[in-house]
């Protein structure tokens, strides 16, 4: 009788890595990576200048030329941190 081999544990990682990437690469290749950009880069809140302007019930996160408007412009100069409420 013969005994059955087992899947190596290098195997089964590399396997679960090269998955990952060919995820990734559908992801990018199919243009939805450019909308997470633009969700990521817009400010559902409002655009301050330093993280002590942002209310207690806010949470202050950094975004450079922060946009709280959607015209693509940063909404004043040196405002880098978008307040948002905090869920």
């Amino acid at each position: 009788m013969k005994k059955a081999q087992g899947l190596s544990l290098n195997v089964i990682i590399i396997a679960a890595i090269a998955l990952i990437v060919l995820v990734l690469l559908i992801v990018i290749f199919s243009g939805k990576i450019g909308q997470f950009r633009t969700g990521v880069s817009t400010c559902s809140g409002h655009c301050e200048r330093s993280v002590g302007d942002c209310l207690s019930n806010e949470n202050p996160i950094y975004l450079s030329g922060c946009d709280a408007d959607g015209d693509g412009k940063p909404d004043m100069e040196g405002a880098n941190y978008c307040c948002t409420p905090v869920r």
